[in-house]
């Protein structure tokens, strides 16, 4: 491989999911989360993955999980880098799939196993899935495979869902400061006054923040305005213009953030959505 490239495309039939296929070279993912369920094939190469509650090494084949708001961190294993094909799925849609087979609390959501593991079935579900989609296959064989995934992950890949609720729980100061901090991405919020929005003092606010999630308040914040920005892509709007709406003090300040944590810049994301791939990918890693 000799740098890193991107495809990314909207599955409407999947609840808006993003399909995104790329290879990535030297590149490290720092502590982040997304909202949505990451469902990962690895093509070539390998990562080292770790969340708060576990690690794993991902080579060619592996299957990688990573749960909706799940902190976690990625860098390539080798130096190689690393070949994929990912999904990432809204919790809705997980909600809706695990309330018609009953598998856990209509309330609740859905909490798996990883971020990696090896199963043979699931991952031929996903690369045809992910292939077929691809290529605008059925709509009626597409959407079949996307309820088979969701099934096979349910019923054998949930952690127990006692367990799983107790380890998402997160002080009310915490969910309130988290709310605040997505309501203000623009602003320069501080810590005495996030503080004194949650009624805690700037100490133990710092404290439980970290401790319930693993990052601090403006690392959260970061990751928000992250979230905001790659959202808004799609829209025609200027990348400048994102920056400064989300909180970045400017475009090459959303660029920089945006990157290490989505693995590609604004601007290559939005070209490939509206485009198709970015670059060339080598041929020595298994074809895509």
């Amino acid at each position: 491989m000799t740098r890193n490239t991107i495809k990314v495309w909207h599955a409407p039939e999947f609840g808006g999911a993003e399909m995104l296929k790329g290879t990535y070279v030297r590149h490290a993912y720092p502590w982040h989360a997304h909202e949505d369920l990451s469902l990962g094939l690895v093509m070539g190469g390998a990562i080292e993955l770790r969340t708060r509650t576990g690690s794993g090494l991902a080579t060619a084949g592996s299957f990688v999980l990573i749960n909706s708001e799940e902190l976690h961190r990625g860098s390539p294993a080798g130096g190689d880098g690393w070949i994929c094909r990912t999904i990432h799925v809204h919790p809705e849609a997980i909600r809706a799939a695990a309330d018609e087979q009953r598998t856990i609390g209509r309330r609740d959501t859905a909490s798996f196993k990883g971020p990696t593991f090896r199963d043979a079935e699931l991952t031929q579900l996903l690369l045809d899935l992910h292939r077929q989609s691809e290529r605008g296959g059925s709509a009626l064989q597409r959407q079949s495979l996307f309820v088979a995934l969701l099934s096979s992950l349910l019923e054998r890949h949930v952690r127990d869902p006692i367990n799983a609720r107790s380890g998402r729980e997160e002080p009310r100061a915490v969910a309130l400061a988290r709310s605040f901090l997505d309501e203000n991405l623009s602003d320069k919020v501080t810590l005495d006054e996030l503080a004194c929005e949650v009624g805690l003092t700037p100490f133990r606010l710092l404290r439980s923040f970290q401790k319930a999630t693993g990052i601090t308040p403006h690392q959260y914040q970061l990751q928000a305005r992250v979230r905001q920005a790659h959202a808004r892509l799609r829209l025609d709007e200027s990348l400048a213009e994102i920056a400064l709406d989300v909180g970045f003090a400017d475009q090459a300040h959303m660029t920089r953030v945006f990157k290490a944590i989505m693995g590609a810049t604004p601007g290559q994301f939005r070209m490939a959505a509206n485009r198709g791939s970015v670059g060339h990918v080598g041929s020595k890693i298994l074809s895509f």
